[in-house]
């Protein structure tokens, strides 16, 4: 099971810049909270913010991410930390944090796992 779940943190990350691939990692009820600290709810909200982020100059600012560990609540629920570094190759701003921690609810269903929730906390 960890190794579903390390697939998918990898698989979330590989696809950060594209949509499509990236919303089917999700539950449709997903919850994210991002870098900056907005909250969206649902699937087509998601995708919604992350298309317009794309066509903009947050298109340059790029993640990467490390397993830190990973808690079973239930067989079919773990909660994952994950360390997060950003890289912001926009021209003349920056993110005031380079790292962050992510915390991933993922949940399986018949033998896919899909993220919940995201919530991402700026490392100052």
């Amino acid at each position: 099971m960890e190794d579903a779940i390390r697939e998918l943190v990898a698989d979330a990350s590989r696809h950060q810049s594209d949509p499509e691939p990236f919303l089917a990692l999700h539950t449709d009820d997903t919850s994210i909270v991002n870098f900056g600290g907005r909250r969206v709810l649902g699937k087509e909200a998601v995708g919604q913010a992350m298309r317009a982020a794309l066509a903009t100059p947050l298109a340059k600012v790029v993640t990467s991410v490390e397993v830190a560990d990973i808690r079973f609540v239930r067989p079919d629920v773990a909660i994952v930390g994950v360390r997060k570094k950003v890289s912001d190759e926009r021209d003349g701003d920056s993110v005031h944090a380079t790292e962050g921690w992510l915390t991933y609810v993922v949940v399986e269903n018949e033998g896919t796992w899909k993220i919940a929730s995201a919530q991402t906390t700026p490392i100052l």
